[in-house]
């Protein structure tokens, strides 16, 4: 008889899983997961002593998973930007599906499986920016190939961050995610905007997020001024710079700057919708 006979739930992935309610044991270049709910405790002894002669995998070695998953240590290294891209899926990951998805997404500095159902990449600059176009014409096809349903929210992108705050924007990313797929399950692509706006809607709690936000949006008048032109002139570039009595130019480059500290790219209309209500609830 197979082993999938004996365990039913198994499940197979790339890596092992960080949750506490899995036991992970590696086999070849594979990871068999079994579900503590469904072992018995002699099962679970067993399972557990072949997991402890294994070494834990590359993606649990690397210090952005100490950092990210675990809490642990200091930022191990510092981008000129970066982002983190979530992946819910409903089996763990295959190592080729994995390797698939890092040479679309391009510059995956890790791998971080935070779960049995979802996994982030982190980015070591800003995603290309076609990739939610990419993204999602190339998703059926995927899902169709590996016989499994995906659901990607590319998170925002982050300039220049240092101390804790990159861990604890991955944090709160995390949490809104999962927060908005507690309610929502259509879309198979969202956008850090499209989640944020619903936050803010539902009053979320997101302290390290608010705060960023309001010392780019609030604390800056230029910002908040070029915000709200924006939005009153429904995101017409031409009104928006006469609006501010400056040229076309200048305009262009307020807006570059604001998304290479932001991540919001304004022209975008989820992304100003975002900066003006967080405006006006701020």
């Amino acid at each position: 008889m197979a082993l999938k006979d004996y365990f039913p739930d198994m499940q197979e992935g790339a890596f092992p899983l960080a949750d506490q309610d899995w036991i992970s044991v590696e086999v070849g270049e594979q990871y068999l997961h079994f579900p503590k709910s469904s072992l018995s405790e002699r099962e679970q002894l067993l399972l557990g002593l072949g997991r402890q002669r294994k070494e834990p995998s590359k993606d649990q070695k690397s210090p952005w998973y100490h950092y990210l998953i675990l809490g642990q240590g200091e930022q191990p290294e510092e981008f000129q930007g970066c982002q983190f891209i979530y992946i819910n899926h409903q089996c763990p990951l295959a190592g080729d599906l994995i390797e698939l998805l890092k040479g679309i997404i391009e510059g995956v500095e890790a791998v971080l499986p935070i779960s049995q159902t979802r996994t982030a990449f982190l980015v070591c600059h800003h995603s290309r920016s076609d990739l939610f176009q990419l993204l999602a014409d190339l998703l059926p096809t995927i899902e169709s190939d590996f016989g499994l349903a995906l659901m990607i929210f590319i998170g925002n992108g982050w300039y220049q961050v240092s101390g804790n705050a990159l861990r604890d924007y991955f944090k709160e990313e995390n949490a809104v995610f999962t927060a908005y797929l507690a309610e929502h399950s259509a879309s198979r692509l969202l956008t850090f905007s499209e989640v944020m706006l619903w936050s803010l809607l539902a009053n979320s709690g997101l302290p390290a997020l608010s705060k960023h936000f309001s010392q780019l949006l609030l604390a800056n008048k230029e910002v908040m001024d070029l915000v709200l032109a924006m939005w009153q002139e429904h995101g017409n570039l031409v009104q928006t710079a006469q609006r501010l009595y400056i040229h076309r130019n200048s305009l262009q480059y307020k807006l570059d700057k604001v998304a290479q500290q932001s991540g919001l790219h304004l022209k975008q209309l989820d992304d100003l919708a975002f900066a003006y209500l967080f405006i006006l609830k701020h």
